[in-house]
């Protein structure tokens, strides 16, 4: 989608497939034409601005049997045209997906639903109450495209998927409602920080016992903090930062999941769109996409691995990634934890290059080598993973220190698990990178032979 506009309640959105076209999306149905509409005189709506808003640019990915079209976008959440073809009462709506379903953005015409639905902006979409008058149906010109047809339901592979992909739908949608409740829950890590910041300047005319207290906040504007009766001034002043500190940490915490299930939640939509908008001929294209997307390969595949390979009593002390194509790949392990990092590096040869978080906790990472230069692209690679397996995962830049495994020591025998000593090392300043993270987590590899331990050069 490049261009969007609108005539009255029709909207015209200019779509490249190949060749420029343009959907008509008009109350109740839909046309692709291969020229676009006249434009009548005068001011655009205000409907055209929230158009232009929520759909360009974006990718038409799914068509649900010719009544609801569904946009990704890459920087956003989807959004959802719906069609109500109804003799009477034909209308089309703009969706914003949410955890609690579908939040309406516009509606065209906005005028009242005959059969009482509440259509207003901002309210969950509520499907028609009754059935639906249908529109006379026009014939496909050389101008106009027909809807697709729909997959055939009685296929019974679609019968077993289709309750399969509600279920993960269902269960991403419940995942993202908790995650969020979770984010609410602790707050505003920037704003109990600011209390903190401003209960400094009258904390030494504050009583022990006062339950609350009057500040300016730094923009001028009136504010009341919320106190503790039974701690003095100083033990308030605590208590606001840990709560600052707690909810930067969850904030790190559920960012990049609820990031990860709203991707989840656009991809399986998706795939709800593919088995209900292609015609009989492509089912099995279909069904292929649908089972690579529920079957081997996601979160819940591994955490079933991991409890067979626990349950067999073969558990490895490090995760393994396939960083790079073809015979420059280059398996990059991930501690799993204190104990494991000791292994980790007990395995590794000297020469191997060694990266960690600095000022944080996390995983110890390790990249093969024989004592050569790191290509930049695999360093930064590796460094995104170590800053997503460590403490500071959420935060935009993190310093990653690296230097060869044969510079680290252990400070003595009774050293906690996991501390070493570290010498010539060097700080790498990174850009955390959301998508190349994802990327990859996808590169995970399960079959790599363990190396045995020996001597470091």
């Amino acid at each position: 989608m490049q261009k969007a506009s609108v005539v009255g309640d029709t909207c015209v959105l200019e779509v490249f497939a190949g060749r420029k076209c343009f959907l008509v999306l008009s109350p109740g149905r839909f046309e692709l034409v291969d020229v676009k509409p006249p434009r009548e005189q005068g001011d655009p709506p205000a409907l055209q601005g929230q158009v232009r808003k929520e759909l360009v640019p974006s990718i038409l990915s799914a068509v649900d049997d010719g009544r609801r079209f569904l946009f990704a976008r890459k920087d956003a959440a989807a959004r959802v045209v719906v069609l109500e073809p109804d003799a009477k009462d034909p209308r089309w709506l703009l969706l914003a997906p949410t955890a609690e379903g579908e939040r309406i953005l516009a509606t065209a015409p906005a005028t009242r639903a005959s059969d009482g639905r509440d259509l207003r902006r901002g309210r969950l979409y509520e499907p028609p109450r009754t059935a639906p008058v249908s529109l006379p149906t026009q014939p496909a010109t050389s101008t106009t495209t027909a809807s697709p047809p729909a997959a055939t339901a009685a296929d019974p592979v679609l019968q077993q998927l289709r309750p399969r992909l509600k279920a993960e739908i269902d269960r991403k949608r419940r995942l993202l409602k908790a995650l969020q409740g979770d984010q609410l829950r602790h707050g505003d890590p920037a704003r109990l920080k600011e209390d903190g910041e401003l209960f400094k300047t009258v904390m030494g005319h504050t009583k022990r016992g006062s339950a609350s207290v009057d500040v300016t906040a730094f923009d001028g504007t009136p504010r009341t903090l919320i106190l503790d009766p039974a701690r003095d001034a100083r033990q308030n002043l605590e208590r606001l930062f840990g709560r600052a500190k707690k909810a930067r940490t969850a904030l790190a915490r559920t960012a990049p999941r609820i990031a990860e299930a709203q991707a989840a939640l656009v991809a399986l939509e998706q795939a709800r769109g593919l088995l209900t908008s292609l015609d009989p001929a492509a089912v099995q294209q279909a069904v292929v996409v649908v089972e690579a997307l529920l079957g081997s390969g996601g979160p819940s595949a591994r955490r079933q691995a991991a409890m067979q390979s626990a349950q067999a009593g073969v558990r490895r002390a490090w995760r393994s990634f396939r960083l790079g194509n073809g015979a420059g790949a280059v398996v990059v392990r991930v501690g799993r934890g204190a104990r494991d990092n000791d292994a980790l590096v007990k395995a590794a040869k000297g020469n191997d290059l060694w990266l960690h978080a600095r000022d944080a906790t996390g995983a110890h990472v390790v990249i093969p080598s024989d004592g050569g230069p790191i290509a930049d692209g695999l360093l930064r690679d590796a460094a995104q993973l170590t800053a997503w397996f460590s403490s500071a995962r959420g935060e935009r830049h993190v310093d990653v220190q690296h230097t060869r495994v044969k510079h680290l020591r252990k400070p003595g025998g009774g050293a906690p698990a996991g501390l070493f000593l570290v010498s010539h090392e060097s700080v790498l300043p990174l850009r955390v990178d959301d998508e190349r993270i994802r990327l990859l987590l996808a590169a995970e590899v399960t079959d790599e032979v363990t190396p045995k331990s020996g001597p470091r050069r």
